[in-house]
């Protein structure tokens, strides 16, 4: 039994050896791993200290902290000062991330590009289109949908644009714009130059009138009116007028005193006044609505400039004249100016242009007492009028301006003003970015469709596009002097550097670091487990040898016993 035992015990010490022996040599491979992995750091963190990286410093204040990226080429921004730099292959094709490249095809413009700028239908779908993916907000498309499209923006030209047109009808037109315009009459109505004139409001609908004269204490009047009450868009309203006599008794020149009445109306500023709230509004380049604003001009002046006639039958641009004598309008010979006065007044709301009343009286006292009235409603209707017959056509159009207010089709009779459309100018909103945002995306959406484009996924990932303009698999185009775009090497501009990544090293040193610590620890830990490992195979050898001696012994023993 001892020889067994022992023999079973140096079995156990054996495997227990081998085990101790092979768990030493796996603790081994194990630091000969970590020695790799220490190396693999090593040169890790000896590659990031020549680690250099693109800058973006657009204002050059020396920042080196603002890491090149696409976003900040193709995005509008006080980085880029709101001027996109194209990034484009080689061969000149917009590289596009995927938002840009659905506005594009959004935008029906194909990738081999259109080679001219379209219209600005598709620049407005690829301004939704952004918005709908969410490349921008909604508010930020709105705003620049409002501004007109720019189809020279980076061909040529940069400038924002300052003003845009729109289409409106004539009856919103007095709505938005001539109830705001006003003209003041007081000075038509002072005595002057042997003249006297007074402003009447008429109510068409219930007959009522009230008076303006410069010279009395108690009007009820306000002479100052708007352009919207002189042309009251409805059937009925107030028509307003001015209507007097002269008074000049002198034999001088029996037309002297009508030609001062009539002078002071026709060659007043209101013309200029009138003819400027539509002027104003209307497109230095439109040459149709240039046409018909001077034709209106001139026909509207036709009417009411005396033309400096010095007799009766020179008066050819009245709306009428009447001979009170032969008219049979009163019982004698004697036309005061009161009566004169009162026939020009009643006959104000019936004309377009101006009505003379002759006092033809044999009473030398009377006989230069004419009178006088002009429908200021009438004749800015007709200015009006005269503008879009010619917008429509003078062979072509339903409205038209004779002497008389009922055989005239003004455009607001019959709310005719909500029929006649035109187009007028605007000034573009150039508060807060939104100009400079519209005129960043004219520049990018003009190259786009000048030169194509083609999608890359991977442009926001900045290492990769980095390493693409590296290696002249990527170029950007640059604005030049000129205000065109051309395409440079990203080495060329000013505002993006190369520099050494001190962000980047200062990570490198801290990963380092930390697996040098990581590796060390595990190495210790080895390192205990190999020296205890070398403790037990140490034990386990002394005890095998012990064993073996005990066992070699007992078969001696037992041989001498039973030697023959």
């Amino acid at each position: 039994m001892g020889l067994a035992a022992s023999q079973a015990r140096l079995l156990t010490i054996t495997s227990r050896r081998s085990d101790c022996e092979y768990q030493s040599m796996d603790l081994s491979h194990q630091k000969i791993a970590l020695s790799r992995d220490m190396n693999i750091a090593s040169a890790e963190y000896q590659d990031a200290l020549n680690k250099t990286k693109l800058v973006y410093d657009y204002y050059g204040t020396g920042d080196k902290t603002t890491q090149l990226s696409y976003d900040l080429l193709m995005s509008p921004s006080k980085l880029n000062n709101y001027l996109p730099s194209p990034v484009t292959d080689p061969s000149g094709r917009i590289v596009l991330d995927a938002n840009l490249a659905a506005a594009a095809r959004a935008a029906g413009i194909p990738q081999e590009g259109l080679g001219c700028t379209p219209s600005s239908d598709l620049r407005d779908r690829f301004i939704d289109s952004l918005a709908e993916s969410g490349a921008i907000t909604r508010s930020v498309a709105n705003s620049v949908l409002s501004i007109p499209y720019n189809p020279k923006a980076g061909i040529g030209e940069a400038d924002i644009p300052m003003t845009k047109t729109r289409t409106i009808t004539f009856a919103d037109f007095i709505h938005e714009f001539l109830e705001n315009e006003t003209y003041n009459f007081h000075d038509l109505t002072r005595d002057a130059g042997g003249s006297h004139l007074k402003l009447r409001d008429k109510d068409l609908n219930t007959g009522t009138a009230i008076e303006y004269d410069a010279e009395s204490m108690d009007n009820d009047l306000n002479p100052v009116v708007t352009f919207a009450q002189l042309l009251e868009p409805k059937l009925s309203g107030n028509s307003y007028s001015l209507y007097g006599t002269t008074w000049d008794t002198n034999s001088i020149d029996e037309y002297g005193g009508r030609n001062c009445i009539i002078d002071k109306v026709g060659t007043s500023n209101f013309w200029d006044v009138l003819f400027n709230t539509l002027e104003s509004r209307l497109s230095k380049d439109d040459t149709m609505a240039q046409a018909a604003l001077a034709y209106a001009k001139q026909q509207t002046l036709a009417k009411v400039v005396s033309l400096a006639a010095t007799t009766e039958a020179d008066i050819t641009n009245r709306a009428y004249a009447i001979n009170a004598k032969a008219s049979g309008w009163f019982r004698s010979d004697y036309r005061s100016a009161k009566e004169i006065e009162k026939q020009a007044r009643n006959t104000s709301d019936d004309y377009v242009g101006y009505v003379y009343i002759i006092n033809s009286s044999l009473t030398s006292k009377t006989k230069y007492n004419d009178g006088y009235n002009c429908n200021m409603s009438n004749m800015t209707k007709a200015f009006y009028t005269y503008f879009a017959m010619y917008m429509e056509g003078l062979a072509t159009t339903n409205y038209c301006v004779t002497n008389e207010k009922s055989t005239s089709n003004f455009v607001t009779d019959n709310f005719n003003a909500t029929d006649f459309s035109f187009e007028i100018e605007e000034d573009v909103d150039t508060t807060g970015d939104s100009a400079l945002i519209a005129t960043f995306y004219d520049c990018l959406f003009n190259q786009i469709a000048l030169k194509g484009w083609i999608e890359n996924e991977n442009v926001h990932d900045n290492e990769y596009f980095a390493t693409m303009l590296r290696n002249g698999s990527m170029y950007l185009e640059a604005m030049d002097d000129d205000d065109y775009y051309y395409q440079k090497n990203y080495a060329t501009f000013t505002y993006i550097k190369e520099v050494t990544d001190e962000e980047g090293i200062a990570v490198a040193e801290a990963k380092y670091m930390r697996e040098k610590e990581k590796i060390n620890s595990k190495e210790n830990i080895l390192d205990m487990k190999l020296k205890n490992l070398d403790t037990e195979i140490t034990a386990l050898n002394t005890e095998y040898d012990t064993i073996k001696t005990v066992i070699t012994n007992n078969i001696k023993n037992g041989f001498t016993r039973y030697k023959a």
